[in-house]
């Protein structure tokens, strides 16, 4: 039997789309971009996240980008970059390389920019709670 290998015309080689109302738990590991607009419980690394409208992730998270416009819960390493849209929520602890946050998105729990050479959280380290709201720039 043969297996059928062909990528879609939007689609990209290693990578992983997870579709509204499905829900996945386990250990991803994703070589090109993940997309989540279901649920993902458990462990995820992958070069691009983006985290759909209706997204919801739980767990550990390693990528070098994020776009969120969900909600992710737990812990959330971006070491390039870090989106958070305005419908997007980050729940428990942050590291990223570059911050963004539109007006309306939401960071809760601690978060802290990412050096290379600093080590991953762990469990023991307790950073302070911060609550991250965005201010609209005034006009002139």
């Amino acid at each position: 039997m043969a297996v059928n290998n062909v990528v879609g015309k939007d689609e990209v080689p290693g990578s992983l789309t997870v579709g509204e109302g499905v829900r996945i738990v386990g250990k991803l590991v994703v070589p090109g971009k993940a997309v989540i607009n279901g649920s993902l419980e458990g462990e995820l690394q992958a070069d691009d996240l983006l985290v759909g409208p209706r997204g919801v992730l739980t767990g550990q998270v390693k990528v070098r980008t994020a776009d969120v416009h969900g909600t992710t819960h737990d812990t959330i390493e971006a070491t390039e970059f870090l989106c958070v849209r305005s419908s997007g929520q980050v729940h428990g602890q942050a590291r990223y390389g570059e911050v963004e946050i539109e007006k309306g998105g939401v960071i809760r729990g601690a978060i802290a920019p990412f050096a290379g050479s600093e080590p991953a959280f762990t469990p023991e380290v307790k950073l302070p709670v911060a609550s991250v709201t965005p201010v609209k720039p005034a006009s002139n």
